[in-house]
């Protein structure tokens, strides 16, 4: 008896030895409202925040060296479909390396000018019938949010951060890069970004995007600009600016954006929206957008529920 218990003592301290080495994280959030979107009569349920299942997985090897995964799938909460119909885990795929140089991951995953610097600036984080990112921070086929078959170097230290990601997508003459930069300091954000998303001629599109916040206490401010040329060698442009005030327990957004084709104004787009936290993971919300280039239906609003897990 006395043997068994020693026995299983052992095990129980080898297994605790092995968690404590590697760990699995399940996260994500479920996302749905009513809405109606910019140049539609439609009403109807949505998921304007991209409901997501994530599974995040890291492992001791040593020596300050790290293996880890990360892979996510996106899905519709109103009937369970899969948001792709071909790729799974369209979110991201990704395995790699980290330690005190800094991390490498190799998959499907964000471009660099993506997370460091094109999703920061918009108040609505490019969420809900109120999105300005998509018209004021990026250019449509100019820019890529995420690139398969990718690899990607991050970097952080004393507030600075750096990425650099290369793609490897076949049938385009040149590779997709992008690079970005960031400085963050209390409650100051700036950020650079540069991509070039390759293409099947000759031509590049190629992007650049800034980016700067401050966050003041009673309301943070945040304004972006990106440039760049098309594959046509046209001007492509556009701006950003918002504010996120916090008021009675929740956060009231708004801000403008304008993207520009040559001396061509695209859209011109205004949002303004309340984001109530019941708790730390579940938020009610509601939006009203308008953009003032579209020839029909300008206007386009949402109210939902988000609970994150």
């Amino acid at each position: 008896m006395k043997k068994s218990l020693l026995a299983i003592a052992v095990l129980g301290a080898f297994a605790g030895a092995a968690s404590a080495q590697s760990s699995v994280t399940i996260s994500g959030f479920l996302d749905a409202n009513l809405q109606k979107a910019i140049g539609s009569k439609d009403k109807a349920m949505g998921d304007s925040g991209g409901s997501r299942l994530n599974f995040k997985g890291s492992e001791d090897l040593g020596g300050g060296l790290r293996a880890n995964f990360f892979i996510e799938t996106r899905l519709n909460p109103k009937d369970g479909a899969q948001t792709s119909a071909t790729t799974f885990w369209n979110g991201s795929s990704t395995v790699g390396l980290s330690g005190n140089f800094g991390s490498v991951n190799l998959g499907r995953q964000y471009t660099a000018a993506f997370s460091l610097v094109q999703n920061k600036v918009d108040p609505f984080l490019g969420d809900t019938v109120a999105n300005l990112r998509d018209t004021g921070m990026r250019q449509g086929a100019n820019t890529t949010i995420r690139v398969a078959s990718s690899a990607r170097y991050d970097y952080s230290a004393n507030g600075v951060s750096f990425a650099l990601s290369v793609g490897d997508q076949g049938a385009l003459a040149k590779n997709p890069v992008s690079l970005a930069v960031s400085y963050a300091n209390g409650p100051l954000w700036a950020g650079y970004a540069y991509e070039a998303t390759g293409a099947e001629a000759a031509a590049t599109a190629k992007a650049n995007a800034l980016g700067v916040s401050y966050d003041f206490g009673v309301a943070k401010l945040a304004a972006g600009f990106n440039f760049g040329k098309n594959t046509a060698d046209a001007d492509v442009k556009g701006w950003l600016v918002g504010a996120t005030v916090p008021v009675a327990g929740g956060d009231f957004k708004v801000g403008v954006a304008q993207s520009k084709l040559d001396d061509t104004v695209l859209s011109n787009k205004a949002s303004v929206g309340y984001h109530y936290y019941l708790s730390k993971l579940t938020e009610v919300y509601v939006d009203v957008t308008r953009d003032g280039k579209v020839a029909a239906e300008k206007m386009g609003y949402d109210a939902g529920i988000r609970v994150r897990f």
